[in-house]
């Protein structure tokens, strides 16, 4: 079995969680999704706080909401089945 240099600089679990990252697709899609839901959470603050009018701007929030939670819900799902059948 063939050793890694990790060039991230982190050790440990912060090692593992980069590597993760930079390998999985999966990980990736569940990354995304993640930064849709805070785009959507984002949108919604910015028409509480009167930023942006309700409308058009409703509707992405809840289109980002939608797409990202589906993301997340994805790129877990399909992770802990390759983890699973690995095992």
């Amino acid at each position: 079995m063939a050793t890694r240099t990790n060039r991230s600089g982190a050790s440990g679990v912060g090692a593992r969680a980069v590597t993760e990252l930079r390998e999985s697709v999966l990980a990736k899609v569940a990354t995304l999704g993640l930064v849709l839901l805070v785009v959507s959470i984002s949108i919604e603050a910015a028409i509480g706080a009167g930023f942006l009018e309700r409308g058009i701007s409703a509707v992405w929030a809840v289109v980002f909401l939608l797409w990202g939670a589906a993301l997340v819900l994805l790129g877990v799902v399909g992770r802990t089945f390759i983890w699973w059948r690995r095992r």
